[in-house]
């Protein structure tokens, strides 16, 4: 059996370079404020110590989350993440805590355990117990949160802002002082009187005011210009009054003439404002190749690495070194890399490995770009196992092994031979389109950690725990719950902080594993190129999702529905092992395995899985985690391909 276990640990070897093709939440503007929504409804509905059992506390919060997946406010991909949330949790659980374990590497991981005094500090590192019911809320870099507050998932998003620009012109005012002109007015008894009373003309001078244009040149990209506001001064003019007063005077005489003189005021105000010109410039993202535009098609090339300490390595897991005793002197757990784990088992992975992808830039400063891995037709004849296209399918392929997979594929990995059973051949076939990210800014603001959840646990046809069509539930066993390829994988995007600087890689694409005996091929050997063929011996075969990224990776068998069943099968490492349900976490950063590539393109990236597999009747160890971690050459520049893809949701992932 343990033979088997490692024929089975051949199909990981296949995920060393890609992953599924399904959106994830928080890939779509507006996921975070979703999730926190319907969080905050389960937190008011279903308030935390109001019940006596988890798996109570989950189905009411499996009632509010279905309830927002209806009404269109929850994706189901974002309600993976809110149930997670609520499965990951001390609700309904008495005495039990959140449990925040950082290990040598500094990585900080969560659990639920059963009291204060179980939250152990993991070798080289330390533990706390939070202070908040979930373990999405509970940890930070290095330790526990200092207090509660809302979940908060970032998705990057591009501003530049132009500085306000704000002119103001004083206050102008002009007071005209008054003109007071006592004129003597006189009356005059003779033959003829002629009086003229003096004429007052007050003229007001024109008010002027210019102001200058404003100009905003924006580089490229998205830019939202701040207001500039121009206040001009109030003028106040204030036209003195004139008052004429004619005093009565009576004389006697032949002829009399009075003449009052004219009082003339004039008032002069102008006012004039200029505001200057304002141009702002935009940076530009770092490119992915040095000296290329960023839309390009690219290619990532497998290679080999340095030496790692492998998953099952009783200390220093991941770390470098250069024979067996720096890894706990666990046999054969220093290994040059590529390699991929399954249940313990290590086996060396193809170095021959490509992934062609297409990108569509972003915009700065967050320069995050859409990558898309093509395919071409997904259900074509898949040349490479042509047993599993035989009438009636007498081989017994899966069914997705019967369905073709892609004539164009953008990720290929060559026909390799896996040294157990006395020899067999393995291969890996792309049968969908992939996407994912690449991200060049500088400094790097990016998170692109992919986390993944598993519940061996069958969610029912909605892939949502607490719901009406759940089916019955079976024994924590092999034959029981592990006898099926049912449960639900819950994918999180980032961990709430910064990726290492560097251009930093997540791509994902689905693909069909299939491990065989060779009849045309050497005993004890397979050779170039072998295919499956009609009536040789089917081994294994199965439909991988796994999430490579350069940024780090994380894993874990975790009971979302609070039935007590998180695992069925062999885990990680092996059923007797207390880290085989993980999480299991291999870091990105200067300490590595995991790296982005350099941004003068001369160091290239180390990517990245973590992930579970429900492997049913194919396999006697059933439910296993893996681990593959491939390094791979600078991106170069190959032939442009047009790629689109509309990732399909799906369950259990």
């Amino acid at each position: 059996m343990r033979s088997f276990v490692r024929l089975l640990s051949a199909f990981v070897l296949l995920l060393g370079a890609a992953e599924a093709s399904f959106a994830a939440c928080g890939d779509n503007p507006g996921d975070a404020e979703a999730v926190a929504a319907t969080r905050a409804q389960i937190a008011q509905q279903c308030p935390c110590s109001g019940f006596n059992s988890h798996g109570a506390y989950q189905r009411c919060a499996a009632r509010v989350t279905n309830q927002a997946v209806k009404a269109g406010t929850l994706s189901k991909q974002c309600a993976d993440v809110v149930m997670s949330c609520a499965g990951n949790s001390t609700c309904g659980r008495s005495s039990a805590v959140t449990c925040c374990q950082t290990d040598a590497t500094g990585a900080t991981t969560c659990s639920v355990v059963s009291r204060p005094g179980a939250c152990k500090a993991p070798s080289g590192g330390s533990a706390c117990v939070g202070t908040q019911s979930s373990c999405c809320d509970a940890c930070v870099s290095g330790g526990c949160a200092g207090g509660g507050g809302t979940t908060t998932t970032t998705v990057a998003t591009t501003t530049t802002t132009v500085a306000t620009t704000t002119t103001t012109v004083a206050t102008t005012t002009t007071t005209v002082a008054s003109t007071t002109t006592t004129v003597a007015s006189t009356t005059t008894t003779v033959a003829s009187t002629t009086t003229t009373v003096a004429s007052t003309t007050t003229t007001v001078a024109t008010t002027t005011t210019t102001v200058a244009s404003t100009s905003t040149t924006v580089a490229s990209t998205t830019t939202t210009v701040a207001t500039t506001t121009t206040t001009v001064a109030t003028t106040s003019t204030t036209i003195a009054t004139t008052t004429t007063t004619v005093a009565t005077t009576t004389t006697t005489i032949a002829t009399t003439t009075t003449s009052t003189t004219t009082t003339t005021t004039t008032s002069t105000t102008t006012t004039s404002t200029t505001t200057s010109t304002t141009t702002t410039t935009v940076g530009t993202c770092a490119p992915i190749v040095p000296s290329a535009a960023i839309a390009n098609t690219y290619r990532l090339n497998g290679t080999t690495g340095e030496k790692r300490c492998t998953t099952n390595s009783a200390a220093n897991r991941f770390g470098t070194c250069t024979t067996d005793a720096d890894c706990g002197s666990t046999a054969g757990a220093c290994l040059q890399l590529p390699w991929v784990t399954a249940d313990g088992q290590v086996m060396p992975f193809a170095t021959g490995v490509q992934t062609n992808f297409t990108v569509t830039p972003g915009t700065f400063p967050a320069c995050e770009h859409s990558a898309c891995v093509p395919c071409g037709n997904p259900h074509a004849s898949c040349a490479g196992i042509p047993g599993c296209e035989v009438a009636g399918n007498p081989n017994g392929c899966v069914p997705r092994g019967t369905q073709g997979c892609c004539d164009q594929p953008g990720f290929i990995v060559p026909t390799f031979f896996v040294n157990i059973l006395g020899g067999l051949c393995s291969r890996v076939d792309q049968i969908d389109c992939g996407v994912g990210v690449v991200n060049t800014s500088n400094p790097q603001t990016g998170d692109n950690d992919v986390i993944k959840m598993a519940d061996t646990s069958d969610p029912g046809p909605d892939c949502i725990y607490g719901t009406t069509d759940d089916p019955p539930h079976k024994l924590c066993t092999a034959t029981g719950e592990g006898n099926d390829l049912n449960g639900k994988i819950v994918s999180t995007i980032g961990n709430n902080s910064p990726d290492t600087n560097g251009i930093q890689f997540r791509l994902t694409t689905p693909e069909l594993s299939t491990t065989w005996t060779d009849g045309q091929s050497p005993s004890g050997t397979c050779a170039n190129g072998s295919t499956y063929d009609d009536g040789e011996l089917l081994v294994s075969q199965l439909v991988l999702k796994a999430e490579p990224t350069s940024a780090g990776a994380s894993g874990a068998f975790v009971d979302m529905n609070g039935d007590g069943c998180r695992r069925a099968g062999s885990g990680f490492i092996a059923p007797t092992n207390p880290d085989t349900d993980g999480p299991i976490t291999v870091p990105g950063g200067a300490a590595g395995p995991l790296r982005p590539q350099s941004y003068d393109g001369t160091v290239g990236p180390v990517t990245g899985a973590v992930s579970e597999v429900f492997s049913g009747p194919n396999s006697p160890i059933r439910d296993i985690g893996f681990v593959a971690i491939t390094p791979n050459s600078p991106a170069v520049v190959v032939t442009a391909r047009t790629c689109t893809c509309t990732p399909v949701a799906g369950c259990p992932e």
